[in-house]
């Protein structure tokens, strides 16, 4: 289906098949969500554009703001990439304390040289919490939550592990905006944000 408008703050809804969708599929959903996905709040599928399917669930609608948790995660992963395209990181085997030069680790702290951005957006970074058991009450109360970080950064495990981290995100949205600061303001927008709408 071709757009014939722009979205901005109101999307135009569309019966599914117009999107080569299937309605049948999409009706599934609902009561999935309200028998074993009881925390999720709205969804939202667009196309083209286009919604095609949007439901709320326990009092909310659309108009209700969400505390969006790791939806983050993946905004930032894209920012990442966004200053790959542009050339402000290098690639993904780049290291991260590269982004911080002003930290300066213990000569001993060999592992945590080694981590790159890679190991930041795959989650297989090392701390020394358990898998999720990340003290974010902790974090959020440090005066500086990337100085916090890369304090823990490499501590117990090993690079290429899988763990579940929110502080290793805050260290890619810190590493992006470092990178992202030599990058013209409407380039995000302009050349890579545009097209997704």
């Amino acid at each position: 289906m071709q757009r014939n408008y722009w979205p901005t703050t109101e999307w135009q809804a569309v019966d599914p098949a117009t999107l080569r969708m299937n309605a049948e599929k999409l009706s599934e959903l609902e009561p999935v969500i309200k028998s074993e996905f009881s925390n999720i709040n709205g969804i939202v599928v667009a196309r083209n554009g286009h919604i095609a399917y949007e439901r709320y669930f326990n009092g909310c609608g659309p108009d209700d703001t969400h505390h969006v948790a790791s939806v983050t995660k993946s905004i930032i992963s894209a920012l990442i990439g966004i200053a790959m395209d542009a050339g402000f990181i290098k690639n993904v085997d780049q290291k991260a304390l590269e982004f911080f030069p002003e930290y300066v680790p213990e000569t001993a702290d060999t592992q945590k040289r080694e981590i790159a951005i890679r190991h930041l957006l795959t989650m297989t970074a090392p701390y020394p919490f358990e898998d999720w058991h990340e003290p974010l009450d902790k974090m959020c109360m440090q005066p500086d939550w990337v100085q916090y970080t890369l304090d823990m950064l490499g501590q117990k495990g090993s690079v290429g592990t899988f763990k579940y981290s929110t502080a290793g995100a805050h260290l890619l949205s810190a590493s992006s905006l470092v990178a992202l600061e030599k990058v013209p303001v409407s380039l995000p927008t302009n050349a890579y944000l545009n097209p997704l709408a």
